[in-house]
């Protein structure tokens, strides 16, 4: 094999990237015979059509996955996140999924602090110092 250059990239091409993504996906369908992907957006807009609240994820294999989720300073403390994770669960199931999978950061869990297990979550990772001073956390939501 010829040799090859490896370049480290803080700015990479977002056509590779996608091209990256779509390899790894089809990979990943392949051995587990799961090549069912969808994406998941629970999305509030507000009367001006700006962003206020939302979530996003996918489905795939059974599982659905959420890895943003975020509600405006001034529409918090209202249930706003608790109804768009309910919005999710419900088509998760429709999407007939059996568990869902959420990831957060400690940083990011309130004033509540537990907020996740109070709706049926349990904190199943945890990788501390992830980033420095803060731990990145994965909570599990079986669906019934």
């Amino acid at each position: 094999m010829p040799p090859v250059d490896l370049v480290a990239d803080d700015d990479p091409d977002p056509v590779d990237i996608a091209q990256l993504e779509a390899h790894v996906a089809e990979l990943t369908a392949r051995l587990t015979g799961h090549a069912d992907e969808r994406p998941l957006a629970v999305l509030v807009h507000g009367d001006d059509g700006a962003l206020v609240a939302g979530l996003s994820g996918w489905t795939w294999g059974g599982t659905c996955e959420l890895q943003h989720l975020w509600v405006d300073p001034a529409r918090r403390f209202h249930a706003l996140a608790t109804r768009l994770l309910a919005t999710a669960e419900a088509e998760a199931r429709r999407r007939g999924c059996s568990q869902i999978v959420l990831f957060t950061h400690a940083a990011n869990t309130g004033r509540t602090g537990n907020r996740w297990t109070t709706l049926g979550y349990e904190l199943v990772g945890r990788v501390d110092d992830y980033p420095t001073g803060d731990a990145a956390l994965w909570y599990r939501k079986p669906l019934s």
